[in-house]
């Protein structure tokens, strides 16, 4: 049930309706939790009942973890959540990578008998409940839930698939207390009509665009495999921030104020910089539960950069069982090692101030973040360096394809504006005063627009994670 899909604004609204009409708490949540059921059994019912067992095995942890801060418990059901993970995610990953080294006929997948599909969401929910789980252990949860509200909190559908990954303060405060607001309603449609429209308008219609470039490097010539390694930037920003921005607003039209997950992230000045305000609750995930536990900065300096480089690599992986993968992480790993070994020895390759080097520095960061992007689109590592070596000598293309460029820059242009509308507080005065009317107009302009320039209507990029 795709969020920009006529089924999902149908079974939306329903729920809402549904979900209202009641003023006992009590019947709202019990709507929630059917429509959540309802909502991940649409995809695969048999691995509904596979999330719920994953659920129903840590809870049982919970307590007996609050009670005694065992260790012990608290490794075994996180090895219990990644070994999970892994028999899911990564069996074939390791298993070809291990048939690739040794030969041995006992990693040959293709003679399996057996195909292990992925669970959606396997990775979102993962994390989320590993993060609980921790949290308990660290006396930073209050108070055990119910099983009941446990289920709840990781089968909240509008964040169900593809995030942002919650925490417990996120989700169990406003749960005491369900109303909603006239300006949580404004900014709820807001975020539903701004989501919808860089999914559909930019993100569905770049991905027509580049995906065959993708799949067939070799019959492009240089400059579009440049155009589509740019248009990829800006399709996987609109897409994955398209999905956080109508599971946000679904959420603020429940009641709840799910984490922020994108902040205007190409206007960055510094890798480090972009990393807050990109994909930010995997980000802050990886630095409370990796970074932080693997001693941080407050290690030597080699110790620190090691540190930082597991983790980038584990997040890396998170997206997905493929080398391309690690390489996108120990890319940014490596941007950051370099940023930081530059800052502490106080060395500025870039002058600071001034808006023309502030525009320098915001190019190069973007510059930096699209090599990296390389990697993680491209089908293989070989692909990859194709792509890198286009940049530099000119590409004869095995064929004459090419990619429109006065077919993808409109596109370009149209993710550009939208990342632009994610600094709110930089809307001038008059938006605000006219925000009803402002976002009438939107939606019904969005509508029109629609039927004219909407993609095929591609799965989320996220959902394959």
């Amino acid at each position: 049930m795709i969020f920009t899909s006529t089924l999902f604004f149908v079974f939306f609204l329903i729920v809402y309706v549904l979900y209202w009409s009641w003023e006992s708490r009590k019947y709202r949540e019990w709507i929630l939790m059917i429509a959540s059921l309802v909502f991940y059994a649409s995809w695969n019912p048999p691995f509904l009942l596979h999330l719920l067992g994953i659920v129903l095995v840590n809870y049982l942890f919970l307590k007996p973890l609050a009670r005694t801060k065992s260790k012990k418990l608290l490794l075994i059901i996180v090895l219990i959540d990644l070994i999970n993970l892994g028999i899911f995610k990564y069996f074939y990953f390791v298993s070809d990578n291990l048939f690739y080294v040794t030969h041995w006929s006992l990693f040959d997948t293709s003679t399996f008998s057996f195909r292990i599909i992925l669970p959606l969401a396997i990775s979102f929910y993962t994390f989320q409940v590993m993060a609980f789980v921790i949290d308990v252990y660290r006396g930073k949860v209050d108070e055990i839930p119910n099983f009941f509200h446990f289920t709840l909190f990781l089968l909240f559908f509008p964040q169900l698939v593809a995030g942002p990954i919650m925490r417990a303060a996120d989700f169990f405060p406003r749960l005491e207390n369900l109303r909603i607001h006239k300006t949580a309603i404004y900014t709820g449609l807001f975020l539903i009509g701004l989501g919808a429209c860089k999914k559909i308008l930019i993100a569905d219609n770049l991905g027509t665009l580049i995906d065959p470039v993708f799949l067939r490097p070799r019959e492009y010539g240089s400059g579009s495999l440049l155009l589509a390694t740019i248009g990829f930037t800006w399709q996987v920003y609109s897409d994955f921030s398209g999905y956080t921005d109508v599971a946000r607003g679904c959420a603020l039209l429940f009641g709840f104020n799910i984490p922020r997950n994108f902040n205007a992230p190409f206007f960055s000045k510094n890798i480090h910089e972009l990393w807050r305000k990109w994909h930010i609750t995997l980000g802050t995930w990886l630095k409370d539960y990796i970074y932080i536990p693997l001693g941080g900065s407050k290690v030597s300096e080699v110790r620190t950069n090691v540190n930082q480089t597991i983790t980038f690599a584990l997040g890396g992986l998170w997206h997905g069982a493929n080398w391309t993968f690690l390489a996108w992480g120990l890319s940014h790993g490596l941007f950051l090692f370099v940023e930081r070994s530059l800052q502490r020895k106080g060395i500025r390759i870039l002058p600071e101030g001034g808006k023309f080097w502030t525009g320098v520095r915001i190019f190069w960061t973007y510059s930096l973040f699209m090599f990296a992007a390389v990697f993680f689109r491209s089908l293989n590592i070989q692909d990859s360096f194709f792509f890198f070596q286009s940049w530099f000598y000119q590409i004869r293309p095995e064929q004459t394809a090419t990619l429109s460029f006065n077919l993808a820059i409109p596109y370009i242009i149209g993710g550009v504006i939208f990342h632009a509308a994610e600094a709110p507080k930089q809307y001038p005065r008059w938006f605000q005063r006219n925000r009803v009317k402002l976002l009438l107009a939107f939606l019904i302009i969005g509508a029109l627009i629609f039927g004219n320039y909407a993609g095929k209507g591609q799965d989320f990029i996220y959902f394959a994670f």
